[in-house]
């Protein structure tokens, strides 16, 4: 039997999403063939997060066309009929993100129309969040509700055995319109005995990891699962309260054997040059833990690696281990300002954890990137300009920003929805896109968020002296637009000749001369007209 997985993913090459590598391996183990629907190529009207980060300057500007990481106008009705009839699978079976849900909805309506026998199965944190929702659509027939290593194993099993798939433990489904919920099994204690990732089902374009102005073959593992913290903005809450009945919610880990011999078989049977852990926070491990890693990853593996983790966590030894095993650099959580950032998003670290942290990073020579959120609720020009303000004080080298998304069961979209920044009922037709804000507010225009996110690295990472031209080209009409071009190219000159770090190129009069010529120009056109 078959299982074809549906990866309805509309943003950027570069990402093998490690459920459905593992779920792959599992389907395999109990002896189906597997195979992979990826909507990362189609074009599908939401604006490229990579691409926007290089407007931004978050990102170094890589050739896409040399690896052919360009998406392509593809009607995706026809090409689900054409995935369809080209692998005849016995299952359909989706990974849904919230902000995924509006492709996945559209695919599944399509495979049911064109195959009605196809049973369809939705798993991920959409499913998750929102069971009874999805279920209500008459194009999923089944959904995994919170982990689904073991609940899809038994799934596969019983499906091939033509068992009831309605008494699996984590499945829900429907029987003559009425849905048929079962208990969740307790989270996998022990996580060793689990198949390596599959990644046989990509294609190579998902291997090309944009980092730092080049591409390299990349590849994704997780070593810790789950998170301790509650932050408002993320499902971690809700997912301690569902698992609260079933064991509860904790977080586990590979033994380091057992992950050093994954990364060693995964390097070398796809040539991989640089892994990205999507551990929630990569240094949570205990020290012993943490320092056994660190010598056994530099003796047998030794590839650079990106990691998440936290200030609070963040210690010297803990930089030093990771200096040690090759670390390339880290991301931090900076998120917005104080108080904002304490009362708000119930972030713990205080401005000196972050200046700390960051600085660690930068005395062992390893990157750093502080991941920003605009469009927070109550979300000011006063509380964009601490969020600068802290990001100074971080000194990241590359500072990020995306627009925040209020995913479901999280107490933002709560806090959004009651203060009227947010409407659910315009979430199917207008899901997250990278490029622009999801909260709306009557004193900041859609217009002038996108803006404010475009110039946020300009700011951060230019002197002051700039700044009144940089706020002037926010407004981007004629002059604006000639300040920013003006402003990028002073950017690129002084801070990603160096690395991500400003210096003076020893032209400052001349660009500030370029500058006020345009402010000029506009002064003298607007006293005669």
């Amino acid at each position: 039997m078959k299982v074809l997985f549906v990866n309805p993913h509309k943003d950027s090459f570069g990402f093998k999403p490690i459920g459905i590598s593992l779920l792959s391996s599992i389907a395999r183990n109990v002896e189906w063939d597997t195979a992979l629907f990826d909507t990362t190529e189609i074009d599908l009207n939401y604006d490229n997060a990579f691409i926007k980060y290089q407007e931004a300057r978050t990102l170094k500007p890589v050739n896409y066309k040399k690896y052919n990481l360009i998406k392509k106008k593809i009607d995706l009705g026809e090409k689900t009929k054409e995935i369809i009839k080209k692998h005849n699978p016995d299952l359909l079976a989706f990974s849904v993100l919230t902000d995924e849900y509006k492709v996945a909805k559209t695919i599944s309506k399509v495979a049911k129309s064109y195959r009605k026998d196809i049973p369809i199965l939705w798993g991920g944190i959409h499913a998750t969040s929102n069971p009874e929702t999805v279920l209500q659509n008459d194009f999923v027939d089944y959904i995994c509700i919170g982990e689904g290593i073991e609940a899809f194993k038994e799934f596969l099993e019983t499906y091939h055995s033509n068992g009831d798939l309605l008494k699996i433990k984590n499945i829900w489904g429907k029987n003559s319109g009425e849905i048929i919920k079962n208990d969740l099994r307790p989270l996998k204690n022990n996580l060793n005995d689990l198949p390596y990732l599959d990644w046989t089902i990509f294609d190579k374009r998902q291997f090309c990891k944009p980092f730092h102005g080049k591409i390299y073959v990349g590849g994704e593992h997780m070593t810790n699962w789950g998170c301790p913290n509650k932050c408002t903005y993320c499902i971690n809450h809700y997912l301690h309260d569902l698992y609260k009945n079933a064991g509860g919610y904790k977080i586990r880990r590979y033994s380091n054997r057992r992950i050093i011999d994954e990364l060693k078989w995964l390097v070398d049977k796809w040539g991989i040059e640089f892994i990205k852990f999507f551990d929630e926070d990569f240094l949570i491990r205990p020290f012993n833990n943490l320092e056994e890693l660190s010598t056994m990853y530099r003796d047998e593996v030794n590839v650079p690696f990106w990691i998440e983790t936290n200030s609070l966590v963040v210690t010297e030894e803990k930089v030093k281990l990771l200096k040690n095993m090759n670390c390339a650099g880290a991301s931090l959580g900076v998120e917005t300002g104080f108080p904002a950032r304490k009362e708000l998003l119930h972030r713990k670290d205080t401005e000196e954890d972050i200046r700390r942290a960051f600085s660690l990073f930068k005395k062992y020579d390893m990157k750093t990137t502080a991941f920003n959120m605009l469009g927070l609720p109550f979300e000011t020009r006063e509380t964009y300009m601490r969020r600068i303000n802290l990001n100074l004080i971080a000194d990241a080298q590359t500072p990020t920003i995306g627009f925040f998304y209020p995913f479901s069961n999280t107490k933002l979209r709560e806090i959004a929805i009651e203060n009227g920044f947010f409407d659910p009922n315009d979430e199917e037709e207008h899901p997250w896109n990278p490029g622009h804000p999801n909260l709306h507010f009557p004193y900041l225009s859609d217009e002038e968020l996108i803006q404010m996110k475009l110039v946020f690295t300009l700011y951060v990472k230019l002197p002051k002296i700039y700044w009144k031209y940089i706020e002037r080209s926010e407004k981007y009409d004629e002059f604006g637009k000639n300040l920013r071009t003006t402003l990028l190219k002073i950017f690129d000159n002084t801070v990603w000749k160096n690395d991500g770090w400003y210096k003076d190129d020893g032209n400052q009069e001349k660009y500030l001369s370029e500058l006020n010529k345009i402010i000029k120009f506009e002064e003298e056109k607007s006293i005669m007209a």
